[in-house]
């Protein structure tokens, strides 16, 4: 599985608009992403410390480890600054074509660091 930025950004907004003291428990619906693909980015944003989650990690029928449920409770600083950048369309346009036209896989390192840039340039900073 790839990481999907779309859907790292789609989780994201939709944990800044809980209300303070609310979290999200599985399953997160986003359209158009299967159940078992949000829960691994769940957890892939929660390893990078931009969320804080409690994850429940089983074997399948075949015994393979995945995320069975998880409960997310909130950004961390790390979250907020990403999605901060991230949320706004014109900014997140223009970085996804960006990141497109010059290959399309980046760490998360430079994802934020081409985001950062982005939005600067988009505030006339």
């Amino acid at each position: 599985m790839k990481r999907d930025l779309e859907l790292w950004r789609a989780i994201l907004i939709k944990v800044e608009d809980l209300p303070p003291g609310r979290d999200l428990s599985s399953p997160l619906e986003i359209d158009g992403y299967e159940e078992e693909v949000v829960a691994e980015h769940v957890k892939l944003l929660e390893e990078a410390g931009l969320i804080e989650a409690q994850m429940v990690i089983a074997p399948n029928w075949m015994g393979v480890k995945q995320v069975e449920h998880y409960v997310i409770f909130r950004l961390l600083n790390e979250g907020h600054e990403f999605v901060a950048n991230a949320k706004n369309p014109k900014i997140w346009k223009k970085f996804s074509s960006s990141i497109g036209n010059n290959g399309g896989d980046v760490s998360l390192a430079v994802t934020k660091g081409v985001l950062t840039k982005i939005a600067l340039e988009f505030f006339g900073l």
